[in-house]
């Protein structure tokens, strides 16, 4: 059960990363074209190139074929490297490192079980054969004890406890 719902919470985190990801280049790509398609030295004058400058720059490729010219279009770019440094970077990296202590934990919480498991098969096995050892024992005592009727109990004697003598 808990592999299911660790596997479940890495691919729901996963997903998330991936589609932060996805929309913040994106939406860096529009802001960028929206901010230089109209200026007359800018080379992002399509949505094809903001989005392969996006994709260069969320990725920290950056070729320099393609960058923005105004300052609202550097501002964007900004935006992006850092963005892209935080999503990319440090939640994958996170992701991986989860992953991996995740995985470990797991792999030893299963080994465990199974020596606990095999522990367990062993002392259950030693607890039936002392019961059956014991029920062994109980029944050869039972025939060696005489019979008492009720005329012997009934004259039996109890020896008497020693009397406290006090010397003052």
């Amino acid at each position: 059960m808990n592999r299911v719902a660790g596997n479940s919470l890495r691919g729901r985190v996963l997903t998330y990363v991936l589609g932060s990801a996805v929309l913040l280049t994106y939406i860096s790509a529009l802001a960028v074209l929206d901010a230089e398609e109209n200026v007359p030295h800018a080379n992002i004058r399509s949505i094809g190139d903001a989005l392969w400058w996006a994709v260069t720059t969320v990725t920290t490729v950056g070729y320099g074929d393609y960058y923005p010219v105004t300052l609202v279009g550097r501002l964007v770019a900004v935006g992006l490297m850092i963005g892209g440094i935080a999503i990319l970077g440090i939640a994958i990296l996170g992701i991986v490192t989860a992953s991996v202590a995740s995985w470990l934990v797991q792999q030893v919480g299963e080994k465990t079980v199974a020596e606990v498991q095999a522990a367990d098969a062993t002392l259950l096995g030693e607890v039936a054969r002392l019961a059956h050892r014991i029920d062994q024992l109980s029944t050869r005592l039972t025939p060696q004890q005489p019979a008492q009727s009720p005329e012997t109990t009934a004259h039996s004697v109890t020896p008497a406890a020693p009397a406290l003598v006090v010397h003052g």
